[in-house]
This record gives structure tokens, sequence and C-alpha cells, in this order.
């Protein structure tokens, strides 16, 4: 019934406009799309009820305290436009072009214990007219108020920034690029792809969402959502986010407060590197890991007291994570619990920070839990091979896909084998996925009969490398590239260039210490795997 408005002004076998949508998000998000419609505004959007309540904010907003700008508000948006942007044809109500100008998520002043309570307060303050919340987001960051007015109409309302540590006399519009594509309303324009939209579902009927497609017994492969990659010049470089002196310190990052404790602990002894360095390290490299980690369950692997102190495995963090971490839902032993997912350098510092010295990350995303972005071939020795057997394995394989006509790129795994992930672009199942690496699998092993074993079980080994392709299934998690290790010297999974492959190369070649300029040297060696993927059955077909 909420949406009844914004229905009847759309006509959806013309517009690119999302019709539904249901909140997924353990917190309350929003959104502002910067609009070019008969007039430039700002549609200012909180979801609440189950909707995006709305407001258009003809001068956008302000982070001056002393500035009150006029907000109209609308009627009730659907939760998944949150996500549009793009060109709304000519001849359809609000035609012109959006860009998602800033979004993240928002809160109530007042604290509450869960979202249901937040909704509900903010409810409340949005019929008493006036509206106080915090909000983080990429811009916008802060408290702010939507306080109703008298005398200009019964939907105006001033939207008002609070005096506090964001506020500034700085013009925040003259950022004018998307949070998402990084485009301006002028490039959004000017993309073919935004203009020219054709429908693909009845004016009454729902787009189905990448879960929904996921969750079909019949997968149109095409229809998975792009991941976003990153460029050659991936991330600035950026300064050490804390200081060398102080034990515990607090800081903002991505519009989250972080408090840092115990930062002199040495987690690894013999080497005198401390909890401070590791979380400086991740600070530091967060824009080349993040794209291998954003939108992906976490298992925790926590060593709270350093690499020689006991580990653990924490999976559910339901009750231990802050509000603004995204979280994933599962179910074990009956009950309801939640891994954590990764969006930004934030959430990577939270997990850093609790001891979690690796990041390890599920091969597929939440969008498409059931489709891996990458296939992943494990080669693991046992104590009695040497490195240069490991190389020797790792050539093979490459000869083996190569045949095949099949791209993989390589790493360290920061422990004492290489992982080599071929592109999948989540178009194929885990079981697909695992069937393929079996094939890979199987033929390095014809090659190499004494010196490798595709056994799972140790005592049938027999001290051969095993090449692994068990790796392939639902949320298994291997270390992340440019993850730390918590190995002796604090090794970091690095990409290699296929030729660094040969007799020579040593794990304590990248370690937290060094890493960080030979990862900018390279820029991202590794972004292929992001990429379009394989043609799995043209290339069984191939081989049958």
């Amino acid at each position: 019934m909420a949406l009844e408005k914004y229905k009847e002004k759309r006509s959806f076998d013309k517009t690119p406009e999302p019709v539904g949508g249901k909140s997924s998000e353990p917190g309350l998000v929003f959104v502002i799309q910067k609009h070019a419609a008969s007039h430039l505004h700002y549609d200012f959007r909180l979801e609440m009820g189950g909707v995006l309540k709305s407001w258009a904010v003809p001068k956008g907003p302000s982070m001056d305290p002393a500035i009150k700008h006029l907000a109209m508000m609308v009627e009730d948006h659907p939760y998944d436009y949150k996500d549009f942007e793009g060109v709304i044809p000519e001849g359809n109500y609000g035609a012109g072009t959006v860009i998602i100008w800033d979004q993240g998520t928002y809160q109530p002043l007042e604290k509450v214990k869960t979202k249901k309570e937040a909704e509900k307060l903010l409810l409340k303050q949005l019929y008493s007219g006036s509206l106080k919340f915090s909000m983080h987001g990429k811009k916008l960051k802060g408290e702010f108020a939507l306080v109703k007015t008298h005398g200009r109409g019964e939907n105006s309302w001033l939207l008002i920034k609070h005096r506090d540590k964001y506020a500034s006399e700085s013009d925040i519009t003259k950022k004018d690029k998307s949070v998402v594509s990084g485009k301006t309303l002028e490039k959004m324009a000017a993309d073919p792809k935004a203009a020219k939209w054709k429908s693909n579902r009845s004016a009454s009927g729902n787009r189905k969402t990448a879960a929904n497609k996921v969750s079909e017994v019949s997968i149109k492969k095409e229809s998975v959502s792009p991941i976003k990659r990153p460029t050659k010049n991936t991330g600035k470089k950026l300064k050490p986010l804390l200081n060398q002196t102080d034990e515990m310190q607090e800081t903002s990052v991505d519009g989250h407060s972080l408090t840092f404790k115990h930062l002199s602990k040495l987690y690894w002894p013999k080497e005198g590197f401390t909890k401070r360095q590791l979380l400086n390290y991740y600070y530091e490299v967060s824009p080349f890991i993040l794209p291998y980690l954003r939108n992906r369950p976490q298992s925790l692997n926590r060593f709270p007291n350093g690499i020689e102190g006991e580990s653990f495995y924490h999976k559910d963090v339901t009750a231990t994570a802050p509000d603004w971490v995204k979280q994933f839902p599962y179910r074990a032993n009956g009950e309801n619990k939640n891994f954590l997912v990764v969006e930004d350098a934030a959430s990577i510092l939270w997990m850093a920070n609790m001891g979690a010295i690796e990041m390890n990350p599920w091969n597929s995303r939440i969008q498409t839990p059931d489709l891996p972005d990458w296939c992943i071939i494990d080669l693991d020795p046992s104590d009695s091979n040497t490195f240069n057997e490991v190389i020797k394995t790792a050539l093979v394989t490459k000869e083996v896909l190569e045949e095949l006509n099949v791209n993989a790129y390589p790493k360290t795994s920061g422990s004492t084998g290489l992982h080599i992930y071929i592109p999948l672009g989540a178009k194929y199942t885990y079981d697909e996925s695992q069937m393929f690496a079996q094939i890979i699998a199987t033929e390095v092993r014809n090659r190499l009969p004494s010196s490798t074993s595709i056994e799972r079980m140790t005592n049938k080994r027999k001290g051969k490398i095993y090449v692994d392709f068990l790796q392939n299934r639902p949320k298994a998690t291997l270390a992340a590239p440019y993850s730390v290790r918590p190995k002796p010297g604090a090794t970091v999974s690095m990409p290699l260039r296929w030729e660094e492959i040969k007799k020579g190369l040593k794990m304590n070649q990248f370690t937290m210490q060094n890493a960080l300029p030979q990862i900018r040297e390279r820029a991202d060696l590794f972004t292929p795997v992001l990429g379009k993927g394989i043609d799995m059955e043209k290339i069984i077909k191939a081989i049958k």
C-alpha cells in the first residue's frame, strides 16, 4: 500500500526504475540521488517501515549547521531504489539522469538495541515532524535533522546539519561524482547503456533479484551482477592509520568509529611485530585487498595473543559485531547465526582488531552465494617436499591449462604452497567448479605421478604434494590475495607473474614488512580473476 502512489506515476515497461524490493541489511540504509530532471535536485531517501521515505532537496545537503535547506517530502520509494542510477527516458515521470551521489547507513541519535527498535523510534519522530539521526555515508557523516515547517505546505521540511566534528562550511555538493560508478551526471547521460534502456519485464512484474536467480533450478548465466574490478592503478597511497606511541587510539574509518587497544602487543614475538603494525598494514593495503573481500562472508581465524598463542575460528558474529557491520545469515545446530560480510576498510580493521591475522573470504559473493567467482587449484606440499617441487608442479599445472586455452593466475599461499586461480565469472555452480578442478588436478597427477597426489587422506599421499581441488565447495575459504598469514616472518599471500615462478622463489620474499612497495609497483596482477570467466562447456567438449 505504501508504494501505490509511486507505482501510479510510473510505466514499468518504459522505465528502468525498480518496482519493489525487501531489505536484508542488518542496519538502516540511506541513499541520496542527484537527479537532473526538469530541475536539478537531490533525492534524500531514508529506509523506514520497509520503504525509502523520500524528500526532494533542491539545493542539496549541506555540512554547514548555519544553512537550512528546504526538503519537500515526496512519495515513498521501493527499497531497491537505493541501487538505481541511470537515465529515466523522456515521457516518463521524473525523466532525466540519476546518479547515486551518496549512500550508507544511518541510525537515530537515541540508543536502541535492534533495527526494529530504530525504525519504530524514527517513524514516531517522522509523524511528530522532527527526525534526528546520525549518517554514516561516503560524503555525509555525523548528525542531521529533518524538521517539518509551517506556512510552506504540509510536505515542506528543512534539512539541517548539527554542529559536530564533521560540520564544515565547505560546499559538499562540489563532490559531484557517483559513489558507485564514479560518474558525473554528464558522463552518466552520455553512457549509451544508461540512456537506451529496454524493458525486460511487464508493467506489473518485479525484476528478479540476483538472489532469486540463484535459487532457480535453471540459472541464466549472463544475468549475474558484475564485480567491481580494480583498475591498473588500484588505490591511492595511504599513510599509516595509527601512530607509533599511543596504546589505545580511536579513529574514524569509512564513517565508522573504531577503537584500537593493546597496540604494542607482540603478534610475532620472535620478529617483534606488533598488533599496531598489522592494523597499519591492512589499512594501507585495503584498496588492493578489498575487491577480493567485498560482499563475501568471512570466517575469522583469531589469534588474540599472537601466532604463538591459542587460536580459534569465529564464524558467528551476531552478538559481537557492531551494528554497521554487514552480516549474512546461516543456520547451525538449530540456531540462526550470521557471518561477517566485508564491505569496506573499516570492516577489515574491525576483524584485524579482533586478532584475525588473515582474511579468509568465500569464493562466492552474497549476491550469488552458490556461484563461485573463481576455481582454485591449491598446491599443498608435505613436510618432505621442497618448494622447488611445488614450483615444478605449478608450472605443469600452467602447461595443462594452456593446452586448454585457459588463463590462470598464481599467488603464494603465504605458507608453504601456491594457489592457482581460474576466473569463472560466477556462471557455474560449486559442483561444476570442483569437477573442472578435479579434471585439471588429475591430469597434473598423471604427468607427475612420483611427486603429486590427489588423495584426500593424508596417509594415502605418501609424502607427495597434494593437488587439492576440494577447496571448490560452498563456505570453503582460502587466504585472500594480499592477506597476512599467521606464520613466522608475517608472510603475505602475494599474486605473482608466471615468470616469477622459478627456482629461487621463496615465501619470505613477501612479508608484512616489505609487501606494500611491491604491491604498488605491480599494480594488481590478480584483476583478471574478477573478470568474465572461462567457457567451461566449450573446454569440456574439447577435452572429450
